[in-house]
């Protein structure tokens, strides 16, 4: 059995780095147990405890075989590039070598070991039949079920290694079960670390974020607390029924696709979404928030996008703002002649009500598919109906969450309307405004 001396890990961390855990960060270090798992407060530390206990290990360790993994490959490489910047940071030191190399994936060379950062979904098959001594999984909350049974622990077996799994929880799914068998368990651990274990967050943000966010979700982001699915239109059953982690992997090709498309105002970000039509089901195939940039250089992106999926009709947000953005945008496609027809939607309580109960609609029938993008499941999970005042039926992300991606998405499954029964038609969310850019 693979096993290691976490005091000797904490001695190189302050040793090289100068660096000391916080109490929690210290307890969950401390720990050396087969399987970990920590569900954990915003800011409360994970990254920067991980990447030293990764770059420690690979030091006093001549030959460790590790492997960073988390949903998309960006989200791997925060904890791979934070580790490797302290190995760096060694290596000048020490006077040391380093071999990185960042294609198809990050990895870096050291003291005869390997340490790597790979996507659970888009290289997953490619980690079958590998061997590892330590798996680390960030935001394990949004993997699918099966990649850590069936993919990452058996890249232990040989090594008897460790699996550690980290993440903000998402609903009562398997992360939580994980963490109900470290409660009792004996070759598993679990952790609870909200984000007041961390006595370098001060009371005055979190205060101010408890007061930007609803009781649940503050529970969720910053007390860790695994909270079910009261008042959530897309229930957790759903939205997992609907994810099809091949999508990751989807590229563009000769099939047409439809877009919706969200523009970011305040506080949001321009989202879009696009959707592949195969057989009686609509599939997110693209899933992405723009940068925070001008106008013209995001339409200039979202043409590049149209051009290389092969968009032939984008519904997108109307409302204020959006209506002179859906000109600008339809004058860009005329001027590039490209033949894609925009639908431009005016948001009222009735239709923005109508938009998403189709969309929870085509999801409980599963005839939407889509890839475990975590921004996407996160929206998902925190959009809720309450009751206004006045009686009406408010639909909204809970608190200071966003909603765009899940706008993004609703919009094109109404631009693949025909595939869901029911779905209203164009008239009457577009109120007339219906315009066809270089076609009929």
């Amino acid at each position: 059995m693979w096993t290691y001396s976490p005091e000797h890990v904490l001695q190189a961390a302050y040793r090289w780095w100068n660096w000391t855990p916080h109490p929690a960060q210290c307890e969950w270090m401390m720990d050396t147990h087969p399987v970990k798992v920590a569900a954990c407060g915003r800011r409360w530390g994970k990254t920067e405890s991980l990447a030293v206990e990764t770059a420690a290990l690979a030091l006093l360790q001549p030959g460790i075989r590790q492997v960073i993994v988390a949903p998309t490959l960006d989200q791997a490489s925060i904890l791979f590039d934070r580790t490797l910047e302290l190995l760096q940071d060694w290596a000048e030191q020490t006077g040391a070598k380093l071999h990185v190399r960042v294609t198809p994936y990050p990895r870096v060379h050291v003291n005869g070991g390997e340490i790597t950062a790979r996507s659970a979904y888009r290289q997953a098959r490619s980690l079958r039949g590998r061997s590892a001594h330590r798996i680390v999984v960030d935001e394990a909350a949004y993997l699918t079920e099966e990649v850590i049974p069936q993919v990452l622990m058996p890249m232990l077996a040989d090594t008897e290694g460790q699996l550690v799994l980290l993440s903000t929880p998402f609903g009562r799914n398997h992360f939580w079960h994980w963490y109900q068998r470290g409660q009792s368990g004996t070759v598993c651990r679990s952790f609870r670390f909200p984000t007041t274990s961390n006595p370098r967050i001060s009371a005055g943000f979190l205060q101010m974020q408890k007061q930007l966010l609803t009781e649940r979700q503050f529970a969720i982001e910053y007390g860790a607390q695994f909270v079910d699915d009261a008042g959530a239109v897309f229930p957790q059953v759903v939205i997992e029924a609907c994810i099809q982690p091949s999508l990751a992997d989807a590229r563009p090709n000769s099939t047409p696709t439809l877009a919706g498309l969200d523009w970011g105002r305040y506080r949001d970000y321009t989202a879009l979404v696009l959707l592949r039509e195969s057989g009686t089901q609509l599939q997110a195939v693209h899933v992405e928030r723009l940068p925070s940039t001008g106008w013209q250089r995001q339409i200039e992106r979202l043409l590049h996008q149209f051009g290389e999926w092969r968009v032939r009709t984008v519904y997108c947000d109307a409302s204020g703002i959006g209506d002179p953005l859906a000109e600008m945008l339809q004058q860009s496609l005329s001027h590039h002649h490209l033949h894609i027809r925009v639908e431009p939607v005016v948001f009222t309580a009735s239709t923005k009500r109508t938009i998403i109960e189709t969309l929870a609609l085509a999801m409980e029938q599963r005839r939407v598919a889509i890839p475990p993008h975590p921004d996407l499941l996160r929206e998902l999970h925190a959009f809720t109906a309450s009751h206004s005042g006045s009686g009406h039926i408010r639909l909204q992300a809970r608190g200071s969450e966003h909603d765009d991606l899940v706008i993004a998405l609703a919009l094109a499954v109404q631009a693949g309307g025909r595939m869901v029964p029911g779905t209203p038609s164009v008239r009457l969310l577009t109120s007339g405004k219906r315009r066809e850019v270089c076609g009929v």
